[in-house]
């Protein structure tokens, strides 16, 4: 049976409706303003003078409307009195007459005009106010963003589209059969997963593998974000909760999909406003519900997060998230699945290797991996290929890992020297350290917010990070600034980027990993209680790492001064080399520099 497609919001229709008549109200309220203050000015006088020979005079014409007497002057001018007394108004009326001058009488009856804005503004006003009130009742009235799909034609992700996650795939088998056959579980008087929790770093397609779930499954699809429950009127999370899951029971087997749970998940006590009160409430909501289910009721929560570490722990506990699928970084083989998906619907040339360009980008995620193939497309169209070829790779990841390249910025000669001196410390460095990466570009050319880059790509995956890789990296990050001292005999500001992310990785071979003579050491969280005696250590510790390694630097950048010329000579008049150029240079080979 086909479930129809609804989504649960607030109506266009709606909305223009209000806009259409805010705006008729604001029109009739300045017609209105304008009729009336087109109106000449109009002076107040008594009976008294009303009755003066000399405004008798210099008078017009004369209208009476019913107690108000207006006399037109000559002049133009306007001037009115009240005139209650019949008598007396009749007097007046005779006195202006046998002067010759006109006496009109107004109607008491309401203009045309008059009559449709005294009633059309009151409506107006209350059909306004009437909207804004009705407006305010839906907000309060917990709907939200539900987003409802069918399992058979509202998704059309499949696991065939996803990639790379072989693992998370196979974790999510077991849930879609318990969806497609419920019964089954129940059988032996065990109980399906009640919610999956999907965590791992951003664009590594937690979202994707829910949708391609839900429509392996055929099941409806509920979706909806974290920060939907997130309302300025306080306890409308907690309705929002319950309109939720009480949609699911009714299209119960069903998979609700939570994204981005820690904006809904944190936990709960951190502050005493009224904000956080608030929040609590909707999640302890979220808490009553999950736990609620009977066994077979056939409602799977699946739940996306890259922050699992702040969600509450009564969140994560068994009986609600049961499972937790940690959605991680593909390798190389997973990176070549990626791209095999996203090049299906692109033209290559027949050449192009998915595979070459896998072992390029390790730590890309899906995301960044179709964000290269688009960028490389997007550079093949500009140069009106007929297929993208691999140099229009080499360009996207060159501008993903190191920045567009600026070629407006101008820099003088002495600052492209300097910036080709820094950059050549860095190669030289790079090549002469056994552990670190190879080095892959050298730049002199601004990209982003740098004068000049260096790139190293690893030639695999590295899931483990010895103590002396990170030595090599903090080497080569300082060997930008022992080349400035040596061969410039100066300092440049470029070196500091450097120096923070050197310093950054030996603190934490303190801090974090044990990697100095303080011995296994861990700091923790920021917020934690530290004595200042062990900080103290701490930095005395990585600035040991720290000049270790600069002193390194100086020597390899000192061995190497007639290499680091011809370098600098190159980059001086062709801006940008690559991995062979850079070996020519130093009369290496690739095979030797692989060694």
């Amino acid at each position: 049976m086909p479930f129809p497609r609804l989504i649960i919001r607030s109506p266009k229709a709606n909305q223009l409706m209000a806009l259409v008549t805010v705006i008729l109200l604001l029109l009739s309220v300045s017609a209105f303003h304008f009729f009336k203050s087109s109106e000449p000015a109009v002076s107040e006088i008594d009976y008294t003078r009303l009755r003066a020979p000399d405004e008798i005079a210099a008078a017009a014409s004369l209208s009476v409307d019913g107690e108000l007497l207006t006399v037109t002057l000559k002049n133009g001018l306007l001037v009115q009195a009240v005139v209650t007394n019949e008598a007396a108004q009749q007097e007046i009326v005779s006195s202006f007459a046998k002067n010759n001058i006109p006496v009109k009488f107004r109607s008491l009856r309401p203009s045309i005009m008059e009559t449709v804005m005294s009633m059309a503004l009151p409506l107006l006003t209350l059909l306004a106010l009437g909207l804004v009130g009705w407006r305010v009742f839906a907000s309060m009235g917990g709907q939200g963003d539900f987003k409802l799909t069918d399992g058979s034609g509202g998704q059309t992700v499949t696991f065939d589209d996803v990639a790379g996650v072989d693992e998370a795939k196979n974790e999510l088998a077991e849930t879609i059969d318990f969806l497609r056959d419920p019964e089954r579980f129940g059988r032996l008087g065990g109980r399906a997963p009640r919610g999956i929790l999907l965590s791992g770093s951003p664009g590594t397609g937690k979202t994707l593998l829910a949708r391609a779930a839900a429509n392996e499954a055929g099941v409806p699809f509920l979706a909806v974000s974290g920060s939907n429950f997130q309302e300025k009127f306080a306890g409308l999370g907690a309705a929002r909760v319950r309109r939720l899951f009480a949609r699911a029971r009714k299209l119960s087997p069903c998979v609700i999909f939570i994204d981005e749970i820690d904006a809904l998940g944190r936990r709960r006590g951190r502050s005493g406003d009224s904000a956080s009160a608030d929040q609590d409430q909707t999640l302890n909501q979220l808490l009553i519900e999950m736990d609620g289910f009977e066994q077979l009721s056939g409602i799977v929560i699946i739940a996306s997060t890259n922050r699992p570490d702040i969600l509450d722990q009564a969140l994560t506990r068994p009986g609600r998230f049961d499972r937790e699928i940690a959605v991680n970084l593909a390798d190389v083989r997973g990176r070549e699945q990626i791209l095999a998906v996203h090049a299906q619907r692109l033209k290559l040339e027949s050449g192009l290797d998915l595979g070459w360009i896998a072992r390029g980008t390790p730590g890309f995620s899906g995301a960044d991996l179709a964000n290269l193939l688009n960028e490389a497309t997007i550079a093949a169209t500009r140069d009106n290929s007929e297929a993208v070829a691999r140099h229009h790779v080499e360009y996207a990841r060159d501008k993903i890992l190191m920045g567009a390249e600026r070629r407006g910025f101008m820099m003088d000669n002495d600052e492209r020297y300097a910036t080709a001196v820094h950059e050549a410390g860095h190669v030289a460095v790079g090549l002469d350290v056994r552990n670190g990466d190879p080095v892959h570009k050298v730049s002199i050319l601004p990209r982003g917010r740098a004068l000049g880059v260096t790139q190293s790509l690893p030639e695999r995956d590295r899931l483990m990070k010895k103590r002396e890789y990170l030595e090599d990296q903090i080497a080569m990050l300082l060997g930008g600034r022992a080349a400035e001292q040596l061969l410039l005999d100066t300092m440049t500001a470029g070196a500091s980027n450097d120096i923070e992310r050197a310093v950054e990785i030996a603190r934490r071979m303190v801090a974090e990993f044990g990697m100095s003579p303080l011995g296994p050491i861990h700091l923790g969280k920021p917020e934690d209680p530290h004595s200042q005696a062990l900080l103290d250590r701490i930095e005395q510790a990585t600035n040991v790492i720290i000049n270790e390694q600069m002193k390194r630097a100086c020597e390899m950048v000192d061995a190497r001064r007639a290499e680091i010329a011809r370098l600098v000579d190159e980059l001086m008049e062709r801006d940008t080399l690559d991995a062979d150029e850079i070996l020519h240079c130093f009369n290496l080979k690739r095979s030797l520099q692989a060694a």
